[in-house]
């Protein structure tokens, strides 16, 4: 239950804001299609913010297929070796920018674009953008994600 509109989950309160309900699923689905970061990687940073946020119904998502032992071993990213240096320069990223985006230092913006450049910088912030508001926002409806593949069907 939520305390905008009982009983509707994420999808159908977004269609009861036509104003930006069709923007905002017009720019999550694009979020996957940026070409300077790969799928996989921003689905693990979305996946992080789940568990960062403590919000299963995200983590339960599959937006992009990623490993089944990935996705087991996300919570240990720094010392798995299932995690690409892109990889773990993205979820070191994504995991101030949840605490504090203002706590990112140049090191860690360095360190992404080392591996995915500049504008794969920019690219990344703009994924955890629509990531972060999108769960938070599930969190404080208390509305969860539908009309989505759920992970391992």
């Amino acid at each position: 239950m939520n305390w905008i509109v009982q009983g509707l989950d994420r999808e159908q309160l977004l269609d009861r804001l036509p104003a930006i309900g069709g923007a905002f699923r017009q720019l999550y689905e694009s979020v996957f299609e940026l070409p300077q970061v790969s799928a996989e990687t921003l689905e693990l940073c979305r996946l992080r913010l789940a568990q960062l946020h403590r919000s299963a119904a995200d983590f339960a998502l599959e937006e992009c297929p990623v490993s089944a032992p990935q996705r087991a071993q996300l919570q240990d990213w720094p010392q798995s070796p299932l995690f690409s240096d892109e990889q773990r320069a993205c979820l070191a990223f994504t995991e101030v920018y949840a605490m504090d985006c203002s706590a990112i230092t140049d090191a860690q913006a360095d360190a992404v674009k080392a591996h995915i450049g500049e504008e794969g910088l920019v690219a990344l912030l703009q994924a955890l953008g629509v990531f972060d508001g999108l769960i938070r926002l599930g969190l404080i409806w208390q509305a969860k994600p539908a009309g989505v593949r759920q992970h391992g069907q």
